[in-house]
Formats: structure tokens, sequence, C-alpha cells
């Protein structure tokens, strides 16, 4: 089974093979192996391989794929990228919207496959009274580290590469038309924390649709 950081951190997956041994699951039944690309690349190479499952990006998944043609005998599933929409329409609590709305993308500083990176929301002055209500409640958003009291809503991203990425990728959709409403913003940039982000990008043509992996949120307006 091969995890993007990610979904499973480091100390997270040794207390779950710790739990395993515990229960008494035989040796070698269940190993972990910490790595990153290029541990990644050699184990799903191996010839003694049966099978594997990954979790992670299109570009990845493709990769794998290419890797496992012409081996019907392997077993090989892919959990690649998703780009999840959430739909917003006639709210009759805004305040219960907004609150879901933030808890669907930016829990985890928006490193799940499960958070909302689309947010579609019709046009007219309910909309723009939701739209408005979402924008003042993530400027209130604490990011930090863990371990600060209060406990901030979200920490860092797993790297300063990925908060490069999301930072490049809000960069590209401004570059095409997007109007910013609450404006990506690096704290520190020695460390891979990441404030969240809300864009417009409905008036972006050909728009990708390409899972942005972290604190980003662009929203869609439809009549």
């Amino acid at each position: 089974i091969v995890l993007k950081p990610s979904e499973l951190t480091p100390r997270t997956a040794e207390l779950l093979v710790h739990l395993w041994q515990k229960a008494e699951l035989p040796d070698g039944v269940l190993n972990l192996v910490q790595g990153d690309r290029a541990t990644g690349a050699t184990l799903a190479s191996h010839p003694l391989i049966n099978g594997l499952y990954f979790t992670g990006s299109a570009t990845t998944g493709c990769y794998l794929h290419e890797q496992f043609s012409g081996q019907p005998e392997k077993i090989l599933a892919l959990e690649m990228g998703g780009n999840n929409p959430l739909l917003v329409t006639e709210a009759k609590d805004i305040q219960a919207a907004v609150f879901h709305t933030i808890q669907s993308a930016y829990i985890t500083s928006g490193q799940r496959c499960t958070c909302a990176r689309r947010l579609i929301v019709p046009e007219g002055h309910a909309g723009d009274r939701f739209i408005e209500a979402l924008r003042k409640a993530i400027t209130q958003i604490q990011v930090g580290a863990y371990n600060l009291q209060p406990a901030p809503f979200m920490g860092a991203m797993i790297s300063n590469t990925a908060v490069d990425n999301v930072v490049g990728m809000a960069r590209t959709l401004i570059e095409q038309g997007a109007q910013p409403l609450v404006e990506l913003h690096r704290p520190d940039p020695q460390h891979a924390y990441l404030t969240p982000g809300l864009i417009d990008v409905t008036k972006v043509k050909n728009r990708e649709d390409k899972e942005c992996f972290g604190p980003l949120l662009q929203v869609i307006r439809v009549p």
C-alpha cells in the first residue's frame, strides 16, 4: 500500500504498525518503509511485487500504470487526484453553510482526498451574501504550529514544495483571469505554512480540471 505523506504522517504510520504488532500479527505480514519518490519507484518496480494499491496524484498514478502494463497477473488499484465539487444553493442558514464549507475545504490544510476543491454557487443576491460571509470567515482562520494555544484550525502543509505548488496554481489562475477573494499568504518562507485562499474562477476559460491539493477553494458562479 503506497500512501502520499499528507494522507498518513510517518509517526502515525509507525503507530499503526505497532498496534498490528501488539495484536500479534506475524512478523513479515506487514512491513513499513518510509521514503520519497525514489523509494516508491523502487518498490513499485520490484519483480516480487504481486500487487499495488496507490493513493496519490494522477501524475504518479499514470506512471505506476505504465510500470505495470503488460502484467495482468498483478493487481493494480489506483485512487488518484479528485476535484471535488461543493454546491451551495438556497441556504436558509448561511452561517451553517459557511461552517460546513470551511470544514470541507480547509480541514487538514486542504490535504485530504475528500476536501472540496470547487465551490459552485448561483449568481444573485443570495449567492453574494453567502460568498461574502464565507470570505469574512476565512480571513479569521488561524494558521500555526500544532502546539500553539489556543490551537490553530490549520497547521503546516506537508512540505515547502507542496506550498509552492498551491501558490503556483493560484498565480496561474489569476493570470488566466481569476479573481482572488481571499489571497493566499505565506507567513514564513522558511516553513510550510499557508493561509487559506478563496478564488473566483468563473471567468477562466478552458480551466484545467486538476486537483489543487491544499487550502485553495475555487468559486464558480452559475445561473
